[in-house]
């Protein structure tokens, strides 16, 4: 897995970093999987637009699913996520679990 870097915006000033959180390497639980397949169609993520409109809808529910990933990130921080720059850390973790699931179907 790539590395995945989650900023964290002031709230008062939406263009300077307050934070920034990285993910050098995370090995995916199946428990993460799982959540991640209730709430992503990965058949969709080579497309932007649909997976922008994934994240927006299910911004909730991916939440548990961020903070397992980056470790120590809060609620209240990511609420200041930039959407566009969680599309690509979405598309990462997508990316992952299909990779992660070739191999098992090839038996490596």
């Amino acid at each position: 897995m790539a590395t995945m870097i989650l900023n964290i915006y002031k709230k008062d000033n939406k263009n300077e970093i307050d934070k920034t959180y990285r993910s050098e390497s995370y090995d995916l639980m199946l428990g993460t999987v799982e959540e991640f397949m209730q709430i992503i169609d990965v058949d969709k993520l080579t497309d932007n637009t649909e997976v922008a409109k994934m994240v927006i809808k299910c911004y909730g529910k991916l939440k548990p699913l961020l903070k397992d990933v980056f470790d120590g990130v809060t609620d209240e921080e990511l609420d200041q996520v930039k959407i566009k720059e969680l599309i690509p850390v979405v598309l990462s973790i997508g990316t992952s679990i299909v990779e992660s699931l070739n191999l098992v179907k090839s038996g490596n």
